[in-house]
């Protein structure tokens, strides 16, 4: 009777043989798309983050009674996005990246901020394509996406 039991046993271990492998092909492609899904959008949080520093970056710069121009306002969200981004380069950057600059009273015109009154706000707004700076390029759930940011102050 023991024989009998132990070749059952076999029996109904071979029948199994095989399912862990199969899940694992089935489970394992879900957990990689997940898993670098998860990736992606942290990426994208941290590149908002970065786009959002620029924006009062430009602010910044804008905001200086010693700014004439709206150029200077771009060179400084440029080299600052240039230094978070370090592995972009430069040109792929400049075609990435639009930077509009405003003052309170509606858009500033022949970019020259000279023209712009102490006290009034300027607001720099940036956007970034986030194709140009993402890690993971075969995914396509955040693709085409821009990464936005408005900072706003007052110019001295």
């Amino acid at each position: 009777m023991q024989t009998t039991r132990r070749q059952r046993r076999k029996i109904g271990k071979s029948a199994r043989s095989g399912v862990a492998a199969v899940e694992a092909a089935i489970v394992i492609p879900l957990f990689l798309v997940l898993f670098l899904g998860a990736v992606d959008a942290g990426q994208f949080a941290n590149c908002y983050q970065k786009v959002s520093d620029a924006s009062r970056e430009g602010a910044r710069t804008a905001a200086r009674f010693g700014t004439s121009d709206v150029s200077s306002v771009e060179t400084a969200v440029l080299d600052y996005l240039g230094d978070m981004f370090p592995g972009v380069s430069e040109s792929t950057l400049s075609s990435a990246v639009q930077v509009t600059v405003r003052n309170s009273g509606g858009a500033i015109t022949g970019s020259n901020l000279g023209s712009t009154s102490t006290g009034s706000q300027v607001a720099v707004e940036v956007s970034l394509q986030f194709d140009s700076v993402r890690w993971i390029s075969g995914l396509q759930i955040l693709g085409g996406w821009n990464v936005q940011a408005t900072a706003m102050m007052r110019r001295e």
